[in-house]
């Protein structure tokens, strides 16, 4: 209220200001007109008193003979005074125009008096902005203030704050508030890193109600730059440090090399020998440059140099240490170097160390938790833990790096966020969860914690007939293999603040 009143007096010293302005500005003309009026009249005072004087004292003669001049000077002081100009050139027209009926009523009612404190733990967030977001897109969510009772509670603006922070620190962009009505504030940001982030929203200082909220940033996809063609039948993929890309092209029995600029090149031909592949599946980057092959076929996993020279094999049929059926997935361990091999027919994950020994083994057939039915594919995330497409129990299960069972997400469905055959898995850098699935045919997008929150490629122009592969690079960039369309889908970021999330945008090579 006293904020008001100190309005009130400056606007009313401000129309002060301007009424005393313009009355000196009106008073400044009327003087000058008064002025004139009174030399007018001066002049036909000096005439009067001449001709008066001219009477008395001088003959008839003199008078004649001064007749004709003091006419004219008559009638030219006679005929200036015309009746328009005697009309005054400014009027007390100043008018103070309010409302006043509506201010009196805005006035009572006008605020309102809170006796209750607002209590943190009963203020609610809602909206998009508490799930899930899009990379340079501004996204928005609501929050409602409420005190002990759960009754509406006015708060300033400024005791709310709102932080989105990267999981890895990368990163903090702050919301920008705005009251909607009493109780109720808008709260917009716009991330700039993808991945997981946590939303700390606060009325002074103190978190909400469950604050902070998991945030999943999700990429920006636009169309990609770069062609990759010459494929056949493309099934496992990875993605070398300088951007090369490195496809299993399965019924070749062969994997390819392809550069940055589309040069190919491709190593392996059908047979048993070492460098040589019977329908091989799975390609994984080593920690140390070194190319590794599930070679489904022949029941063992295939090392080769960068430059594709066979180095070692390990692994014949079998379900013992070291031993395989069908080994499908394959994936390096970020932290430790391991190797981690989805053992199909075994269903089971098998464990081998940095330079290809026995590490160990979990899982057995079955579908409770830890239990596989033939798993197909595996990789890991940021923090190192381990998940696997287990295809026909239609869900991912997440395991820590020793086999420990943590969680498990997805369903028998065709709905989004259920799974239907899931057949390939990737992880982005920051955290993001691309499983590619065979019978709904389409990529889904979840959280790390199981969270659905895209599904893309089944209608539209992004058709899949069996993504068997997926890999995303550091630039985020997801690579698609199209098994039965014998695609390559390239999605790429797009980076300059896009007007819409483009997940279906890709380079389709038919061959």
């Amino acid at each position: 209220m006293a904020h008001l009143r100190q309005v009130l007096e400056a606007r009313e010293t401000e129309l002060v200001g301007q009424a005393e302005q313009t009355a000196q500005q009106k008073l400044k003309t009327l003087a000058a007109q008064r002025d004139g009026f009174e030399l007018q009249l001066g002049q036909l005072r000096s005439c009067q008193d001449f001709v008066e004087e001219s009477r008395r004292t001088c003959s008839q003669g003199e008078i004649l003979r001064t007749k004709s001049p003091l006419v004219k000077q008559v009638n030219d002081l006679t005929g200036s005074f015309k009746p328009e100009t005697l009309a005054l050139a400014e009027q007390a027209d100043m008018v103070f125009a309010h409302s006043l009926p509506e201010l009196v009523k805005t006035c009572q009612q006008f605020g309102k008096v809170y006796c209750h404190p607002v209590c943190p733990e009963n203020c609610r967030a809602s909206g998009e902005g508490i799930k899930v977001a899009t990379r340079g897109q501004t996204v928005a969510l609501s929050v409602e203030a409420l005190d002990m009772k759960g009754e509406a509670c006015f708060k300033p603006v400024d005791s709310l704050r709102c932080e989105l922070v990267a999981c890895d620190g990368s990163s903090l962009v702050r919301g920008t508030v705005k009251r909607r009505n009493q109780n109720i504030y808008d709260i917009s940001y716009r991330p700039q890193v993808t991945g997981e982030h946590q939303l700390h929203i606060l009325t002074e200082e103190h978190p909400i109600l469950n604050s902070p909220f998991t945030v999943t940033v999700l990429p920006n996809f636009s169309a990609p730059a770069n062609i990759i063609g010459d494929l056949k039948s493309p099934y496992g993929i990875a993605v070398r440090e300088g951007g090369e890309v490195v496809v299993v092209e399965q019924d070749s029995h062969c994997i390819s090399i392809i550069s940055g600029n589309g040069d190919k090149k491709s190593f392996g031909t059908r047979g048993s020998g070492p460098g040589q592949f019977d329908y091989p599946e799975g390609v994984a980057i080593d920690n140390g440059g070194n190319i590794l092959v599930a070679d489904c076929g022949n029941h063992r996993i295939q090392q080769l140099s960068s430059t594709c020279k066979h180095l070692r094999t390990v692994g014949t049929r079998g379900s013992g240490p070291l031993q395989f059926r069908n080994p499908k997935g394959i994936t390096v361990h970020p932290h430790t170097g391991k190797v981690y091999v989805a053992d199909r027919n075994n269903h089971r994950i098998q464990v081998l160390n940095s330079d290809l020994t026995y590490s160990g083994s979990f899982g057995r057939k079955g579908s409770n938790n830890g239990e596989f039915s033939y798993p197909y594919d595996v990789a890991t995330d940021r923090d190192g833990n381990v998940y696997v497409a287990d295809q026909y129990n239609h869900r991912i299960q997440v395991f820590a790096v020793d086999g420990v069972f943590l969680r498990q997400f997805g369903k028998e469905r065709e709905g989004e966020g259920e799974l239907n055959e899931p057949v390939s898995i990737a992880i982005d850098s920051g955290n993001i969860v691309y499983v590619g699935e065979l019978r709904n045919n389409h990529i889904s997008i979840f959280s790390t914690d199981g969270e659905c929150i895209k599904s893309f490629g089944r209608e539209g122009p992004a058709e899949f007939d069996g993504p068997y592969g997926l890999a995303v690079d550091k630039k985020g960039t997801l690579y698609v293999s199209d098994f039965g369309n014998s695609d390559l889908h390239l999605i790429t970021q797009q980076h300059k603040h896009p007007p819409v999330l483009r997940l279906c945008l890709y380079i389709h090579i038919i061959l």
